[in-house]
Formats: C-alpha cells, sequence, structure tokens
C-alpha cells in the first residue's frame, strides 16, 4: 500500500516538474520579449527594493543575544561605555610619548564632525591640570576616611607616617617639592594630604581596577614595558550612525597625520568602518577573480560570446532578486554575507552549464535548433530542476537556525541558487533562438578532456577503483573523527586590518593575562549586591593565591566592605596607641615653618583617626563619582533602571582555570550571578551552531532524500546520487584534520552545500546513463560527465576564491569547498562508472 502511494506520489511530482518546463519552454520559445521584459521589471524593483535595506557590519550582529554569556559582554559594553569608545596606541620614543600624545589629545579636542565635537571625552593620564582642583577634592575626602580606601596591611605604614622621624623625613619632602612646582597645583594637595597619604590610597585603586597592564609608576597609561601609551577617547555618537563612523575615521587620519608617532586605532567605531572597507574589497576581489575564471572556462570550452555574457546576467538577477526578497524578511543584511555572491557564481553557473552544454552537444549532432533546445530545457532541465532543487532547500534549510551567520548565508544562497534556475530557464531560450537567427555558426563537437578514457578505465578495473575508494574513504574518515571546531570570534575580523593588528598590540603589551573572566552580580539593592560581590570577591582571591588567577579586580578591592572597614578600624586601633597624632603633625609643622591654619583641615582628620567609625558604601561611592576616578567606579559598579550591577574581572593564562568547575562553584554561592568570558562565548555559540546545523543537516537532507526518491524512483538511483555526498564529505573533513583546519561559524555551512550540490553530480551522471546501451553509457557519459566536470570547476572558482579572503573564517569556507566539491566530483566521475560496471555485469 505504501509503495502504490510512493509510486503515485513519485509519478505526479515527476509529472508537474515536466509539466512546469514543458510551460517554461513554450512561453520563453513563443513570446521571448514578454519574458525579458518582466525580469527586466523584477530586476527594477528589487533594485528599488534595496535602497531601503540596512548593511550591517557589527560582527556581534551575527550571532543570537539570547546566549547568557555574550548577552553579558553586551550589556557590560553597555553599562561600561566600552561599546562607544576609541583607543588609539601610541608608540615610539619614550621620552617624547607624554609630549606628543598632549599634541594628538588637542588635535582630538578640536576635530569636529558636522560642525560638532568629534569626541566627549578624552583620556590618556589618571588627571590633568583641568582636573586639578576635583582630584584635589577627591585626595581630601579619600585621606580622611583611610577606613574606606585602606588596606589592612598598609595601617601600620599610617601610623608610622606620624612618628618624629617619619614626620620630619615627610615635611622635607613637601617642602622640597612645593619649592620645585610649576602652578598651584602641588600646593592644594600638600594643605589635604602632608603626610602622602595617598601613596597608601591611589596604587590601590589603580592595581585593583585596572584592566591594562600598565606603569604602575607612571601618572600615564604606559604599558609596563614603556612601548605604547594607550589614548581612550569617547565619540560623540553611536558606532551604529555608519555615516558619522566613516567621518570620525577620517578626522582621527586628519589628527594623527605629520605626528612624530605611529598611532593605531581600535574600538568599535573604527573596526566598524575599517573592517566594513576591508570586507568589502576582500569579497569584491573574491567575485571579480572568480567570475573572470568561470568567464574563461566557459569560453574556453564552448567558444560562444553570447552564452558567456548571458552568465554574468544570471548572476546578477540571482543576486540582486535574493538580496531584495531576503531584504523583505528581515529590512537589514550583515555586510558578511555579501560572501554569498562567491558562493552564486560558483552554483548559479552550474545551471548554464549543463543546459547550453546539452544544447550545444545535439546541435554538434545535427539536431534542429527548436529540438535542441527542447531536449536541453526539458530532458536535462529536469534533472537541473531537481539538482537545484537539492541544492537550495539544505541552504534554505538553515534559516530556521538563530545564529544569523547561519540563517543569513543560507537564506540568501537559497534564494539565490533559486533565482539564478529561473534567471537560466528563462533567459536561455530567448538568447540562443536570437543568436541562431542573428548569428549562425557552425557547432563543432565539445573537448571531452579525456572523459571517454576515463570511463574505459573505470569501468575497465571497477574492482581496483572501488578497492582503493573504499580504502580511501575509510582512512579519510577516520581522520574525520579527529577534526575540532574553532570557535574563536577574532576570526571573523581581517587579519590586516588596522582594528586587528591594534588589538593583537593591546593583547601582547597590554594585557594582564591572555584571557579574562567577567561575573556580574546583580540587584535592587545596594548593600545586598556588595555582600553577594564579596563572596566572589574570597574566591577570586583563593584562586588567585592558588596560582590560577593572574590578577583580579572588582569594587571591593577598590573601596572597603564593612567588614574590611571593621579590620581597619580595628588595626588603627591597635598601632595608634594615644591621641597626640595631630599634636605631633602641628609641632612637625613649625619646625619646618609651615604655618599652621591651611592644614587645619588634616590636623582634625589626624585627631579623630583612633576612633574611625564604620562608614556606609555609598558615601564611598559618592566621593568617587565626584572625582576624575569616577571611571574606575563605572568600570565594576553601574546603577540604570534596572538596578545595580556589580562586576567582577578575572585575568587567567588557559588550563590552570578550570572554566567548569569554576562556574558550578560561582553557581553554588550565588545562583543568581551571571558569568561571560571569550571561552564561555566560544562554548555555547558552538552548541547554538551545531544544534541549528544538525537540525538544517537533516531537514535538508529528508527534503532532499524525497526528492531524489520522487527523481528516480528507485533505491539504485538514490545511492548513486548520494555516495559522492557520502564519501566526498568524510574526504573533505579527514583532510580538514589532517591540514589543521577546525570547523567553525562559517565554514560548517560546505558541508551543508556538498549535501545539496554534491548529489547533483551522481544526478546528473545517473540521469543520462540511466536505461540505454552499455555502448552509449559512455557516449551520455563524456557529455553529462563534462557538464559535472566544467559545474566543479566553477563552484571551486566561486567557493573557493574565498581562500583569497583576508578572514580565516571566510577562507576557511574556500578550502573546505575546494576539498569538498573536488573529492564529490572524483567519487562522482571515478568510482561511480566504476559501480555502474560492477552492478550492470
Amino acid at each position: 500500500m505504501s509503495k502504490n502511494w510512493f509510486n503515485a506520489a513519485s509519478t505526479r511530482v515527476n509529472s508537474l516538474t515536466q509539466r512546469h518546463l514543458e510551460w517554461i519552454f513554450r512561453i520563453t520559445t513563443t513570446r521571448p520579449l514578454q519574458v525579458v521584459l518582466l525580469f527586466v521589471v523584477a530586476i527594477l524593483l528589487s533594485g528599488l527594493s534595496l535602497l531601503s535595506t540596512r548593511f550591517d557590519s557589527d560582527i556581534f550582529q551575527l550571532f543570537p543575544k539570547r546566549l547568557p554569556a555574550l548577552r553579558l559582554m553586551l550589556d557590560t559594553m553597555q553599562w561600561t561605555g566600552s561599546a562607544k569608545e576609541a583607543y588609539f596606541l601610541l608608540e615610539g620614543d619614550t621620552r617624547l610619548l607624554p609630549q606628543e600624545a598632549a599634541r594628538f589629545a588637542e588635535r582630538l579636542r578640536r576635530a569636529q564632525v558636522d560642525g560638532t565635537p568629534a569626541f566627549t571625552r578624552i583620556t590618556w593620564q589618571i588627571y590633568d591640570q583641568s582636573q586639578a582642583a576635583a582630584f584635589r577634592e577627591f585626595i581630601k575626602f579619600a585621606v580622611a576616611r583611610p577606613q574606606l580606601f585602606i588596606n589592612v596591611t598598609d595601617v601600620p605604614d599610617l601610623a608610622a607616617r606620624f612618628s618624629a622621624t617619619r614626620l620630619d623625613s615627610l615635611l622635607l619632602r613637601l617642602q622640597s617639592e612645593l619649592a620645585g612646582q610649576i602652578g598651584g597645583a602641588m600646593t592644594g594637595l600638600a594643605t589635604v594630604d602632608p603626610l602622602f597619604v595617598r601613596e597608601l590610597i591611589l596604587p590601590r585603586i589603580k592595581s585593583g581596577s585596572q584592566a591594562l597592564d600598565l606603569d604602575p609608576d607612571s601618572s600615564y597609561f604606559i604599558s609596563r614595558d614603556g612601548s605604547l601609551l594607550v589614548m581612550i577617547a569617547e565619540p560623540a555618537r553611536s558606532v551604529q550612525d555608519m555615516a558619522f563612523a566613516r567621518k570620525l575615521v577620517a578626522a582621527i587620519n586628519l589628527a594623527r597625520r605629520d605626528l612624530p608617532l605611529k598611532i593605531s586605532c581600535a574600538g568599535a567605531h573604527i573596526s566598524a568602518v575599517l573592517d566594513e572597507a576591508a570586507m568589502k574589497s576582500n569579497i569584491l576581489a573574491c567575485i571579480l577573480s572568480s567570475l573572470v575564471v568561470v568567464l574563461g572556462i566557459f569560453y574556453a570550452t564552448y567558444r560562444r560570446i553570447l552564452p558567456t555574457l548571458l552568465i554574468p546576467l544570471i548572476l546578477i538577477c540571482g543576486v540582486t532578486l535574493a538580496l531584495a526578497t531576503a531584504g523583505l524578511f528581515s529590512g537589514s543584511i550583515h555586510i558578511i554575507s555579501f560572501a554569498f555572491m562567491a558562493l552564486i557564481i560558483g552554483l548559479g553557473t552550474d545551471y548554464s552549464i549543463h543546459l547550453y552544454d546539452r544544447f550545444h552537444s545535439e546541435r554538434a549532432a545535427g539536431v534542429a535548433t527548436a529540438d535542441a533546445l527542447h531536449l536541453a530545457l526539458v530532458d536535462s532541465g529536469h534533472g537541473v530542476f531537481t539538482a537545484a532543487i537539492t541544492t537550495a532547500l539544505p541552504f534554505l534549510a538553515l534559516s530556521i537556525s538563530d545564529v544569523r551567520a547561519l540563517s543569513e548565508l543560507g537564506l540568501l544562497v537559497g534564494l539565490g541558487v533559486i533565482f539564478s534556475l529561473y534567471a537560466t530557464l528563462f533567459f536561455l531560450p530567448p538568447l540562443l533562438i536570437f543568436m541562431e537567427r542573428h548569428f549562425p555558426a557552425d557547432y563543432r563537437a565539445v573537448p571531452g578532456f579525456g572523459l571517454g578514457r576515463l570511463w574505459r578505465f573505470a569501468t575497465g578495473r571497477s574492482v581496483v577503483v572501488i578497492m582503493i575508494s573504499v580504502f580511501v574513504v575509510i582512512v579519510l574518515g577516520v581522520k574525520a573523527l579527529r577534526i575540532q571546531f574553532d570557535g574563536e570570534l577574532k576570526n571573523l575580523q581581517p587579519r590586516h586590518s588596522e582594528a586587528f593588528l591594534a588589538q593583537e598590540k593591546i593583547e601582547k603589551h597590554l594585557s594582564l593575562a591572555p584571557k579574562q573572566m567577567l561575573v556580574a552580580i546583580e540587584g535592587s539593592d545596594l548593600n545586598q549586591v556588595l555582600e553577594r560581590t564579596a563572596r566572589v570577591e574570597r574566591v577570586a582571591e583563593g584562586l588567585q593565591q592558588q596560582g590560577k588567577v593572574v590578577a583580579w579586580s572588582s569594587i571591593g578591592r577598590i573601596i572597603n566592605s564593612p567588614a574590611m572597614q571593621g579590620a581597619v578600624i580595628a588595626a588603627l586601633g591597635r598601632v595608634v596607641k594615644n591621641g597626640d597624632l595631630a599634636i605631633s603633625l602641628s609641632a612637625a609643622l613649625e619646625r619646618h615653618g609651615f604655618t599652621r591654619e591651611p592644614f587645619n583641615d588634616y590636623l582634625l582628620v589626624a585627631e579623630t583617626m583612633k576612633h574611625a567609625p564604620l562608614l556606609s558604601s555609598s558615601e564611598a561611592l559618592a566621593g568617587l563619582a565626584a572625582s576624575p576616578l569616577k571611571g574606575v567606579l563605572d568600570r565594576h559598579l553601574i546603577k540604570d533602571a534596572a538596578g545595580w550591577h556589580a562586576l567582577v574581572y578575572l585575568h587567567y593564562r588557559g588550563p590552570e582555570f578550570n572554566l567548569p568547575v569554576f562556574i558550578s562553584e560561582l553557581a553554588a554561592i550565588d545562583p543568581a550571578a551571571r558569568a561571560s568570558s571569550v571561552d564561555l562565548i566560544s562554548e555555547q555559540l558552538s552548541a547554538a551552531v551545531r544544534s541549528g546545523f544538525v537540525w538544517a543537516v537533516v531537514l535538508g537532507s529528508v527534503v532532499v532524500l524525497f526528492l531524489l526518491l520522487a527523481h528516480f524512483n528507485s533505491l539504485a538511483g538514490i545511492f548513486y546520487a548520494l555516495f559522492p555526498v557520502v564519501a566526498g564529505s568524510l574526504a573533505m573533513l579527514g583532510i580538514m584534520a589532517m591540514s589543521g583546519m577546525g570547523l567553525n561559524f562559517m565554514n560548517a555551512m560546505v558541508l551543508v552545500t556538498i549535501i545539496g550540490m554534491g548529489s547533483d553530480y551522481g544526478l546528473h551522471i545517473r540521469h543520462r546513463i540511466a536505461e540505454v546501451t552499455l555502448q552509449e553509457q559512455e557516449q551520455r557519459f563524456v557529455q553529462a560527465g563534462r557538464a559535472v566536470l566544467l559545474s566543479a570547476l566553477t563552484t571551486i572558482a566561486g567557493f573557493g576564491s574565498l581562500a583569497l579572503a583576508d578572514y580565516p573564517a571566510l577562507a576557511s569556507i574556500g578550502w573546505a569547498t575546494n576539498f569538498g566539491v573536488g573529492c564529490t566530483a572524483i567519487f562522482a566521475m571515478i568510482t561511480l562508472p566504476a559501480i555502474v560496471a560492477r552492478v550492470t555485469k
């Protein structure tokens, strides 16, 4: 019963396909002008639609924001403002760095975009002279509250500063610095902090909060090795405003012109503009090079100008209609998805090759034009139609993935294949009729490329060929088991762009450690958030003591918690034996010729130091927020409409930090805490890609299997179509593993390509050699094999051109395609004839 139903369904599908192709043949041969005009109108409407489509260049738009680790990273970039910041790396003579940095900063301050300042904030030192008064007020605030800012281990040093010997030494130093000062900044600091207590406070704030490995003895943002000075600037608008971003880059280039330093840039704005330009140039170069190669192959084979020129027209139709249709679904397209144009050049050309090859061969055999066109469009077209659908549907199945990198590229390639197919079916007949009427020429036999000898070799030594093929598949299949997934996000950036190279320099010279873990503790109550943060801080401290973490920073390393305040107060009570600290300081000031009145505020601090009270955290936060060090607070504690967000940063090198164990421990002490790191993001992205990819492959495979069953109506036909696919996929993965390549977010789609397109090779060969005599099989194999060979070469020229891209992810698509398509074609044209010979015998 089920067999009869399936046979009926198969017959019905084939009948509908046949009738559909007959209709296309009839309308394109009887009304060619109307068909061409209809396509022209469709192209014009698609072009107008593209004008309203937005093209994104933000790399993070490629991935689902629902992933916890990625969501936290994006949230943090928004909270801290780092998503809006531009970073400048100044390299040159260490002695000139501060002076030239000041010149460059002034140029940036004067830079304008559309008549308004390009930047709202520029920072390259702990504070500048314009912030001297605010810095003085913070120091006055901090030294008056040592229980908030001083580490308990520094309490003995604080108390010792009031001894007679240290007082004399410190006040002599104060006199020397006041005498050598330029301006009055030092005078203000001297009165609020005559004993340099800030030296116990500022290094702790700096070391406990810094994200970069800076020189602790410098007041500038200079790397510890002295090779780089970092300048951080906040542009006036968001990176999403690409028009502003492009003008901003132009202003930056003008500002750094003629300076005796090497200045490189990184940051969201810079990366967006430079990556956009690099991506466009890379993809355009790949597209043009592949198009030239494809046209060259086609013309060298058939020696006809008009059919060769038809290929760009078909590709333009396929690409334009695909972009316009995809834009209707989402309203925006990521610029990296433009790589699909190179894929369409490889795939969309196949249909022209198969149809024109059949037409040319029939005309060379003496068949009339109408009959040759009918055989090409209806007979060969049947196989081409099934092949195109089996190619397009696995790609379209990728659109169910929530990873935009896969879903968007799958949608565009799938639509591009379908539109390229119909552009071929509708444009080729009118063109050939026009060519026959106005440019008649003799049709010569097309070169066989040695395929006849290949057929005789494969069929004559079928056992040997089959055994070698099986051995190769087994060996490479075993190697394929070792392939790894490359989840490194940096591989989605161009390796030679300025932003990428600048980021490399930051990692080399300024990173505290190669990797970073971010933990966020959130809530509506500040005190509860700080208490929960303290628990995470204790875990971080333990990891650092065990050598598993290189460094860590948090709000608790900047401002003492109530418990730590209590420890500092207790320590002060032990080391300060009497309450005459103010008397000792006052006497010392008089000995060294200082007037007492300017120091009254600090004398009062000294008088009450032994009985310092517990202070609220909000008091400390208010003081820090009003100071030039506000950025330190903003990096670790943020308040927005959703509540408070405390951030803890852990810097680690690699395997000594056990990520799963840490995540488990974090969940145990604070289930609501969130965590993020590059490793965690890659892990979650890999899982998302695998999930969407597996479902797409399963769905696409089921659809392909159904279409093949409907086309052949036999298990033998299915085997001939799918054997090259399975063997080619295993060989591709095995070669990738042996060459050190891994699967990544982009080249995983090549497997979908092989499933859809690889079955075409076996399908075309089986379709042509089925149900004919042995003598006719060789002739038909030569014709079908030639089309398969040319299709494989043009696909490699299209996809494979991406191997030249500066993007490792895009380049990996090219190399994987070269391996996969090449191996699939070899199995289809060598092993398949051997199998046919054995089965026929």
